[in-house]
């Protein structure tokens, strides 16, 4: 994922990690990667993984994966100095120090936010961190992650909470991850920031959820006290609820759907034989999807 930013936008400057990151990746896989999305590796001296398990592997440090990637200076901050950080700061704290503030071309927060019990606050630390036109990015777990943290995350607080303070959301991600996350193949999913409702209930299968969010800030970040979620300040927007009767002019125009239910308006018999067409159409679509695919959730997701 990192490599794919990269290759998007180049890495250089200044990265300020969220908690020591583990790295599942040897020099020559990272290598392969980079080959693959035409990125060209920094030249850094191989250096494999400070704990001993990791470094059996041959996986590299986060230290040597980011300054391959174009990273001049990496600061690994953290609420103790159980695993030697550079800095020391707890994200529940409302007040970022001076010497921290603006400081980072980029915020990365590879899994820390989700234990952090303050997220407003965590998150206000991450954009008073970064510089102007510089990139936060999180990749947190978002479903089927009980007890791994405090919180499992869903992609609208980074798409409401960001975009309200005025940052530009250049991408959000559903990743889903394998039970060996460390050498398992990912399936990702482009969510679609804002453009459709919130994803229904149960259409996720069983499998482990990542969110992947990159976010540029703005010259002067703005975060808000509260952030309503942008879904339901939609739906506060319409003018009445929607009753049976205007159940057609909730559905958009250019679908097949919403063309029958227009054609059969005002005439209830038919109305009512097209709203039990389309309900029974729509039944039978998602059976074959969870049958045949799972429940991946194809309807509301792009593939990427």
């Amino acid at each position: 994922m990192l490599v794919r930013e990269a290759a998007r936008r180049p890495f250089a400057g200044s990265v300020c990690t969220l908690g020591r990151q583990h790295v599942y990746v040897t020099p020559a896989e990272l290598q392969q990667v980079a080959l693959r999305h035409g990125l060209a590796l920094a030249a850094t001296p191989t250096e494999l993984h400070r704990e001993p398990e990791l470094h059996d592997r041959g996986f590299i440090s986060d230290g040597g994966l980011l300054e391959s990637l174009g990273f001049g200076e990496v600061v690994r901050l953290d609420y103790s100095d159980y695993e030697a950080p550079d800095a020391i700061l707890d994200l529940n704290q409302h007040q970022t120090p001076h010497e921290l503030q603006y400081r980072f071309d980029v915020v990365l927060d590879s899994g820390t936010i989700e234990h952090i019990f303050d997220i407003p606050a965590a998150l206000r630390h991450c954009l008073r961190m970064v510089k102007p036109g510089g990139r936060i990015i999180h990749l947190t777990p978002s479903s089927n992650c009980v007890d791994h943290g405090l919180y499992s995350i869903s992609p609208t607080l980074y798409f409401d909470f960001y975009s309200a303070a005025g940052c530009r959301v250049e991408q959000i991600l559903l990743c889903r991850v394998p039970l060996r996350i460390e050498r398992g193949w990912w399936q990702i999913y482009e969510y679609p920031q804002g453009k459709q409702p919130n994803i229904p209930l149960g259409r996720l299968d069983g499998s482990i959820w990542f969110t992947w969010a990159v976010v540029t800030a703005p010259a002067e970040p703005q975060p808000s006290a509260a952030v309503q979620q942008s879904s339901y300040v939609a739906t506060w927007s319409k003018p009445t609820i929607p009753t049976r009767g205007d159940w057609a002019q909730s559905e958009p125009p250019d679908t097949r759907a919403g063309r029958l239910l227009r054609a059969t308006q005002g005439r209830p018999f038919l109305s009512a034989l097209a709203r039990a067409a389309v309900t029974i159409w729509r039944g039978l679509i998602i059976c074959y999807r969870n049958y045949f695919r799972g429940r991946i959730p194809l309807r509301y997701l792009g593939r990427v």
